[in-house]
């Protein structure tokens, strides 16, 4: 039977794995060609240059720092939210 527990703990562990993938290639330094290939297919449809400018490149990888950081943060969270969780209902 799974407990109660089991969905924090699966949100927050998959959290935890986008936030060292997404940090894993900040950290390797993704190359130039991804960030072009994620402004080209996230905001295809809309009137934008077809070649984004270095500033709009260097806001995309600012931007996956960013929210790699918050996954990490959110992920942590909800791991810490489901020990007590389960620690307080050990106690009660």
């Amino acid at each position: 039977m799974l407990g109660r527990g089991t969905t924090l703990q699966l949100a927050g562990w998959f959290l935890l794995l986008g936030a060292a993938i997404t940090l894993g290639l900040h950290a390797l330094e993704a190359p130039e060609s991804l960030y072009r290939w994620l402004y080209h297919h996230l905001l295809s449809g809309l009137d934008v240059p077809e070649d984004p400018s270095q500033g709009t490149v260097d806001a995309i990888s600012y931007v996956s720092l960013v929210g790699g950081l918050l996954e990490l943060v959110a992920g942590a969270a909800l791991l810490a939210i489901d020990r007590f969780r389960e620690a307080s209902s050990e106690v009660g």
